[in-house]
């Protein structure tokens, strides 16, 4: 523990060594200061003051260790999501996207990815908000074309459910397929 430069450590060492030599030096040089059971007593009391600064000693290691224990790097949830989407476990793919979004709020794919995962659980709406979300981030314009097939796979979407349901929306209220596909490429335009 002392090669690693730790002051606390070498601060133990030197008051053990410092116990070690007065106990020595009184026990066998200036034996004359002790009476005649004090020698034994002498070493109890090096031995007692050993436990004490070896338990100082570890516990100042842990401190320490934990300390220098390099930063564990946060999971990558993406390549999960990827497997349990291709699986077609949309719930637990949308929990690893979910995840993802967490540690990095604009990873353009897992946002992507979760509005497909939307589209295929007819939460549509939600997907809408998020393509929405993902025409103002620069990253999304190396996504423009699966952007724009995942923009007309939602309005394809529903316009089917609204067909199958045999109710369709009234003028006044939204929908997602109101927003706009061209916002894409605007952007790339510009």
């Amino acid at each position: 523990m002392v090669s690693q430069g730790r002051w606390p450590f070498v601060a133990i060492a030197l008051l053990y060594g410092l116990t070690l030599d007065m106990t020595l030096l009184v026990n066998f040089y200036w034996s004359e200061l002790l009476s005649a059971g004090m020698p034994k007593v002498s070493f109890f009391g090096l031995a007692a003051v050993w436990v004490v600064l070896t338990f100082l000693a570890s516990s100042y290691g842990k401190k320490y260790a934990a300390c220098d224990r390099p930063p564990v790097p946060e999971k990558d949830t993406f390549p999960e999501a990827q497997l349990h989407y291709l699986q077609g476990n949309w719930f637990e793919a949308e929990c690893c996207l979910a995840m993802q979004l967490k540690k990095n709020p604009r990873d353009v794919e897992a946002m992507l990815m979760l509005a497909t995962i939307y589209r295929h659980n007819q939460r549509f709406d939600e997907a809408a908000n998020l393509l929405r979300s993902l025409d103002l981030l620069e990253g999304a314009l190396r996504w423009k074309h699966e952007l724009r097939s995942e923009k007309r796979k939602l309005i394809q979407a529903t316009s089917n459910h609204g067909n199958s349901k045999g109710n369709p929306k009234k003028k006044d209220e939204p929908h997602a397929s109101s927003f706009q596909l061209g916002t894409i490429e605007q952007k790339a335009a510009a």
